[in-house]
Order: C-alpha cells, then sequence, then structure tokens
C-alpha cells in the first residue's frame, strides 16, 4: 500500500494504548528489514532516517528506496526524519515525499524553540505532512548530536502542554532520562512523568533512546503512554555483528549476497522482537 500519514497511525496507537516501533534505516537493505518484519507481525511501523542517513543518499533517493518496498507492503508505512535540526533539510523532506518530520529545536530557549517549531509546523500543513517537536533534552549520541548525562533536561507536563498548544505539532518527544545508543551508566528514568504528560496532553508522545532498556521497562513505557518508540544503535549493532559472523565462520566464501542475507535475517528477528514487545502485533489492518 502506498505510504500513510504517521500522523493518523500515532493516534490510533495512542487511542488503543499501544506502540509503533520508529527503526532508523540505513541502507535499501534495512528498509528492507523494516518491511518484512512488520508484515511478518501484521503491524504498522515507521522507517525513520537520520540527517547522516540523508547526506548519504540525498532526500529524494530515501523517498524513492522507501516508496519501492512500501508500495508494496500490506501493512502501513510511513517515512519520518529523525532529529532534523536543518530548517532546509527539513523543508526538502516536506516538500519530497516524506510523511513526517521532527524538528529538533530542544537545545535552543524555550520560545526560540516554540518559534523554530512553529515555522516547520505551519509548512507542513501545507502538504498535509505531520510534525515532531522536542522539548528537554535526551542525553547520548544521535549522528553530529552529543549530549552528557548530566546535561540532559527532563521534560514537565505544564512545558508539554504549552508547547503542544502554541505549536500544533502532531506528536512530542518527551526527555524522561532516556539516552540514544547504549547506556554506559543506569538510566534515570522517570516513567511517572511520561505518565502525567500523556494524561495532560492530547497528542502522541514519542520515546527516544530505545536501545539497551530492558523488556519490563520498555513494558512501562508503553503503558505509560508511549505511542512511538525509536530504534537507533540496535539496528546498527545488529547488522555490523551479523555480517561480521558470517565473514567470520566462512573465511573461504566470497559471496557478498549471502553476508547480506545472513544480516537481513538478523535484522528481521530482531525488529519483530521490538514489534511484540511493543504491543504492535496485529494491529496493521
Amino acid at each position: 500500500m502506498p505510504l500513510v500519514n504517521t500522523r493518523s497511525m500515532l493516534r490510533q496507537a495512542r487511542d488503543q494504548r499501544f506502540c509503533i516501533g520508529a527503526f532508523n534505516i540505513v541502507d535499501f537493505l534495512t528498509i528492507e528489514a523494516v518491511v518484512e518484519a512488520a508484515e511478518h507481525r501484521n503491524a504498522p511501523a515507521i522507517i525513520q532516517t537520520s540527517s547522516g542517513t540523508l547526506k548519504r543518499f540525498g532526500v529524494p533517493k530515501i523517498v524513492e528506496m522507501v516508496r519501492i518496498v512500501a508500495e508494496n507492503s500490506k501493512v502501513p508505512i510511513a517515512l519520518h526524519l529523525d532529529h532534523g535540526t536543518d530548517l532546509n533539510i527539513l523543508s526538502e523532506a516536506i516538500r519530497s515525499g516524506f510523511n513526517s518530520v521532527m524538528i529538533d529545536a530542544s537545545s535552543n530557549p524555550f520560545e526560540e524553540n516554540i518559534r523554530l517549531t512553529r515555522q516547520v509546523v505551519e509548512e507542513a500543513k501545507q502538504y498535509d505532512v505531520s510534525v515532531e517537536g522536542e522539548i528537554g533534552i535526551v542525553a547520548g549520541v544521535e549522528d553530529e548530536i552529543v549530549i552528557s548525562q548530566n546535561a540532559a533536561i527532563y521534560t514537565t507536563p505544564e512545558e508539554a502542554l504549552l508547547f503542544e498548544e502554541k505549536t500544533g505539532i502532531d506528536f512530542l518527544a518527551a526527555a524522561i532520562g532516556t539516552a540514544h545508543g547504549f547506556y554506559k551508566v543506569e538510566p534515570r528514568l522517570n516513567i511517572q512523568t511520561l505518565r502525567d504528560i500523556h494524561q495532560k496532553t492530547t497528542c502522541p508522545l514519542v520515546v527516544h533512546g530505545g536501545t539497551g532498556l530492558d523488556d519490563e521497562t520498555v513494558k512501562s513505557l508503553v503503558e505509560a503512554g508511549a505511542s512511538k518508540f525509536n530504534v537507533s544503535t540496535r539496528i546498527k549493532q545488529v547488522y555490523i555483528d551479523a555480517m561480521n559472523d558470517y565473514i567470520q565462520s566462512h573465511r573461504q566464501e566470497y559471496n557478498i549476497l549471502k553476508v547480506l542475507a545472513a544480516a537481513k535475517k538478523e535484522l528481521v528477528s530482531m525488529l519483530e522482537e521490538y514489534i511484540v514487545l511493543l504491543g504492535g502485533e496485529g494491529q496493521g489492518c
């Protein structure tokens, strides 16, 4: 089926209290793996791309690759730009076929964050593209964004409501103590804050920094109101490790297609585990 609006997917997830996996792809194979895993579990899925991946391929190629795979999909698939900080790139994504974009202006003062986010929302509305905003600061490493654990700033329910009202965003990334990448220290999660923000606001909520959280914590985040759950570093780890394992165990074999097939198999298996854990299985109709 054609790509669908991320807004409608996440509204359904919020209303029915499940969560949709948003998986950061890096090439055509990872796009195929996301769609295949979603189809296996009859679940909606969000294909995400970082600014780094966009720089590698360019916006038109990303859109084309995703459309080639998703147009034959039996389940709803959306294309989302993660952590957009460049207004020109955000504008290109909005105009070129992305279903949603994230404007990450969270490092700015609150009022400036509102102004920049509102600017993106106004353009996105012209193309029926939904927008994710962020308040607070999520620690960790995401492309060129590096934030120490001590520099993380938690979102408050009052800020979340004001931000939603002032910007018109479709969904909100709230900082509750998760971190991008692998956790080097025990995360200081405040799940009650997510629950309070969910009760205070009307927009679906996004959890960044999904890699490294144990299953029970993920379930607690979904129960507290998370509708979109981002996974990036775990995908890169599985992809690289699966290729390396196959190469090391087949040192005299030089068939790149078999290497890629082995990597894809492991990726699909891991992605299916996330889909089931998030409660998305069976929600693809």
